[in-house]
């Protein structure tokens, strides 16, 4: 009887960690989902934000008249602060949204910002992410940084993601 009830004791131990671990998994895939929705969601404001710049032309000016097109935000006096340090406010105060139908199981529709980079102030040490044998490469080109923020199915997975275009 004893030890029977031993033979339980350890039953019941067994079974308790089983679903504390599948617990912990069902748990670390919800968060992997959500991250993926929040990357998703960013990585579609960031297509948008450069098909603005692969027009024809560009009917934007850069110079922050317009929320989410500025001049370059690295530059000595720059009126904003970069856009991966912005808070929610800041995000929805400057960028531009993209449609909220495009995107759907998402807690706010993703956001991007443009910057039309000064070259010569921009460099790979500052994080510009244009270095020096590019710039040399097209002399001519006009380079963009283009930022853009999704968020997963809850506000807690964020996602910033850049990219430099040139034209």
């Amino acid at each position: 009887m004893i030890i029977g009830l031993i033979m339980l004791l350890l039953l019941t131990v067994i079974g308790l960690a089983s679903i504390r671990g599948t617990n912990l998994q069902e748990q670390m895939t919800g968060n992997m989902r959500d991250h993926n929705l929040a990357f998703q969601s960013a990585e579609s404001a960031l297509r948008l934000g450069e098909e603005v710049l692969n027009k024809p032309t560009i009917t934007v000016t850069f110079d922050g008249t317009t929320a989410g097109y500025y001049s370059d935000l690295m530059q000595a006096g720059a009126t904003y602060t970069r856009p991966i340090t912005w808070n929610k406010t800041q995000w929805a105060d400057r960028s531009v949204q993209i449609p909220a139908s495009t995107l759907s199981n998402v807690s706010e529709p993703p956001r991007f910002v443009i910057e039309k980079l000064t070259v010569p102030v921009v460099a790979a040490t500052q994080g510009g992410g244009i270095d020096s044998e590019s710039r040399d490469k097209s002399p001519d080109a006009i380079y963009f940084r283009v930022t853009a923020r999704g968020l997963g199915g809850t506000a807690d997975s964020e996602v910033i993601v850049q990219s430099t275009f040139v034209r």
